[in-house]
């Protein structure tokens, strides 16, 4: 069994309980919802599209490899080089999982769900569906990778002063864009390009491309990162 294989199985060791917890929230918020439209009657009830629960396993996915697993690797015998290879790999097969999942979902819902309930989608809502089964996938691709990125730069750089520097820059940054008006329509606009773009190629593009940039921070963290 080579490294990368090991690298893999220990990072699905290390995230199946939050997993396991996503399925359980899952799974009671469907079984709420299914109980609620047969109460209220066919398209009386609206609900987050249940596939679209899953992303949040980007989250833990990008906080807790970079978070904790590297001792844990590091303590097997793995270079840094070697865990962040497996990290990106595990990045970019769970971007790939959930943006397959949620195509395929989509498709049930229209054909099968919708005609119970009404459901919120994000890839209707960011309009994503328009550019067919393999845009969906590269916009929902770069998109996902977009925020693997962000979180793993922001907790591979805990124990650098610089990281901590850019965690304040980060959280003072969300307020002040959101409270003034002239930031906020740039906020928006930076969105609109990254998340709502109608170009499938300047979408992709902007938010692997930021994705990689965000990475490459990753990285400079991860080399300079002691082992305890």
């Amino acid at each position: 069994m080579n490294k990368t294989t090991v690298l893999l199985r220990a990072s699905l060791l290390q995230l199946r309980l939050y997993l396991w917890i996503i399925l359980g929230v899952i799974a009671v918020s469907v079984i709420t919802d299914l109980i609620i439209s047969l109460a209220m009657g066919p398209g009386n009830n609206s609900s987050v599209s249940a596939s679209n629960l899953f992303n949040v396993l980007l989250i833990f996915v990008g906080s807790v490899l970079p978070a904790s697993f590297f001792k844990r690797v590091i303590n097997i015998g793995a270079t840094r080089k070697e865990y962040y290879v497996g990290v990106l790999l595990v990045y970019a097969i769970s971007a790939a999982f959930l943006a397959l999942l949620n195509i395929a979902w989509l498709q049930l819902e229209m054909n099968v769900i919708r005609n119970y309930e009404h459901t919120f989608n994000i890839l209707v809502i960011f309009h994503w569906d328009q550019f067919g089964i393999v845009g969906m996938f590269g916009y929902q691709f770069g998109a996902y990778l977009l925020l693997l990125a962000l979180l793993n730069l922001l907790f591979s750089g805990l124990r650098h002063a610089a990281g901590w520097a850019i965690w304040a820059v980060f959280v003072a940054t969300i307020p002040l864009f959101t409270a003034i008006a002239s930031l906020r329509s740039k906020l928006a606009d930076g969105l609109q390009a990254l998340l709502f773009n109608p170009s499938l190629l300047q979408g992709f593009g902007l938010t692997f491309g930021v994705a990689c940039l965000l990475f490459a921070g990753g990285w400079w963290f991860t080399a300079r990162r002691s082992y305890m």
